[in-house]
């Protein structure tokens, strides 16, 4: 199974990250400082998990809004953000043709 995930390159900022990704994501303060000086993984996502994933993107864009540079990986591939957007608009495309895809299945009955 695929996963994207994500890292926070090193910047000296990265303690004003640290209480965004532990609101964020519920973790202990002593994990978010260890992932970050050790340039650790600071999310990790199932392809298959849209909630999970749309999660992590608004994480990222909130990072960037404080000047943090994400890199971001499908499996240990290196993609840009732009991406992870286009897997969650996918989703959200495929979703709407089974929707209208259903709704003409039921009409016609």
């Amino acid at each position: 199974m695929s996963e994207i995930k994500f890292k926070v390159s090193k910047d000296g900022n990265e303690k004003k990250y640290i209480p965004l990704i532990r609101k964020m994501l519920s973790r202990s303060l002593s994990e978010i400082r260890e992932c970050l000086s050790n340039n650790g993984y600071i999310d990790i996502c199932s392809l298959e998990n849209i909630e999970g994933l749309q999660h992590m993107n608004d994480l990222i864009e909130e990072l960037q809004k404080k000047g943090a540079e994400i890199v971001l990986y499908e499996d240990d591939r290196v993609v840009e953000t732009e991406f992870l957007k286009n897997i969650i608009e996918a989703h959200f495309d495929a979703e709407r043709y089974l929707q209208e895809t259903d709704d003409k299945v039921i009409e016609k009955d």
